[in-house]
């Protein structure tokens, strides 16, 4: 599981979903108090951003007409809270996970290259 915190319109079809499912599956192991220190260690997770995360991923999904059936509600994300304060506030070195995902990936890569256009 991974949050790439890039740009959404950025993400091809596979990589948009299988993150919006991955903020679930997240959302999923905070609820069961599952340890979550290799996802933070591995540049994988942020905690705090986890719903607006959803938020921009479904939205993205709506705007190419893709199908959106699972919202994140505020009240079901308060586990996140259950963390210690340098879990909540782990941040994800967005530039290294944009570099991960365009070497990994060539159809995001041609997206990424016709946004900078």
């Amino acid at each position: 599981m991974r949050m790439w915190l890039c740009d959404p319109k950025i993400l091809c079809q596979k990589h948009l979903c299988g993150e919006h499912v991955e903020t679930h599956m997240f959302l999923g192991t905070l609820k069961k108090s599952k340890k979550i220190n290799g996802y933070l260690n591995n540049n994988l997770f942020e905690p705090l951003y986890l719903r607006q995360r959803h938020e921009e991923l479904k939205n993205e999904m709506k705007r190419r007409g893709y199908n959106h059936n699972s919202d994140m509600l505020i009240g079901e994300c308060l586990c996140i809270f259950n963390l210690s304060d340098k879990e909540l506030n782990w941040k994800v070195d967005k530039e290294k996970s944009l570099k991960d995902l365009l070497d990994r990936c060539p159809k995001c890569y041609e997206r990424f290259k016709r946004m900078k256009k």
